[in-house]
């Protein structure tokens, strides 16, 4: 079991994205393109042919992004809701693969603390959750104790 904790993480949203455009390529071009580095992606089940997606960057990457909001609403996209000062929590074990009812815990704990979850993004072995930072100390410790 593996905890890993980054600060200072900025989650961007963008809601109410119609399906058949190519706003979240256009977005992440015009993104890579001022040199931002992203890192966890997260979308929506569409509904109503609308959609919504987000994705993370490093704090200090805000002064790029916010210059391309301009950028973005020229090729037709949405303007982002950001939320800056966040931390990223990533629980990384095999365990996930072979135990019923990981990812349940998990939520379990993040409930239990009232944590309020910004992101989520999983793969095989990990769960990644953006959360708050006045959460994060709470979490991490709670963590911790259940699964180390």
């Amino acid at each position: 079991m593996k905890i890993e904790v980054t600060e200072n993480v900025s989650a961007v949203s963008f809601n109410n994205v119609p399906l058949n455009k190519t706003i979240m390529e256009d977005t992440l071009k015009i993104v890579a393109k001022a040199g931002i580095n992203v890192d966890m992606i997260s979308m929506t089940a569409p509904t109503q042919e609308i959609f919504s997606f987000g994705f993370t960057v490093c704090d200090e990457d805000m002064p790029k992004l916010l210059g391309t909001v301009g950028e973005l609403k020229a090729k037709g996209c949405i303007s982002p809701m950001i939320n800056s000062g966040n931390r990223k929590i990533v629980i990384k074990t095999g365990e996930m693969t072979d135990t019923v009812g990981f990812a349940a815990r998990v939520f379990e704990i993040l409930n239990g603390l009232e944590a309020m979850i910004l992101m989520i993004t999983t793969s095989v072995d990990e769960i990644s959750v953006l959360i708050r930072d006045a959460d994060a100390d709470a979490v991490v410790s709670a963590f911790e104790k259940e699964f180390g």
